[in-house]
């Protein structure tokens, strides 16, 4: 029973996210901070969570509900998760390197070569 309810419960709160953030849906106040890539690999990283949370049903289910299944499910669960936060952080990064970029730039921008601010002359 608990399993049933597992799959419904986990696949009703995972499963639509995912598939918004893959399609770019996001609430404006994340669209403000993060690029449409960004939505996108965070939709992937749902869907792998919701695959890891998949793992442990399905294994007994097909009938692997031994210590030797274990052996085998556990690691698959906790690969599937960290995977999934590393596209999670891989994304937060990204998007902080890239807005520090942008940043530097447009402060740097208004400078010529030699790093005054352009228009000024130098009295030589």
């Amino acid at each position: 029973m608990f399993d049933w309810l597992w799959v419904l419960g986990w696949s009703a709160l995972a499963l639509p996210l995912a598939i918004a953030s893959l399609r770019g849906w996001a609430p404006k106040r994340v669209r403000r901070h993060v690029s449409p890539w960004g939505i996108r690999v965070r939709g992937i990283a749902l869907l792998v969570f919701w695959a890891s949370g998949m793992v442990v049903p399905l294994a007994r289910w097909a009938g692997l509900d031994s210590e030797d299944s274990t052996f085998l499910t556990f690691p698959a669960q906790f690969g599937l998760m960290m995977f999934g936060a590393g596209l999670m952080c891989g994304s937060q990064l990204g998007e902080r390197f890239h807005r520090q970029a942008m940043q530097s730039w447009t402060l740097n921008e208004g400078r010529d070569g030699d790093g005054k601010p352009q228009g000024t002359r130098s009295v030589g």
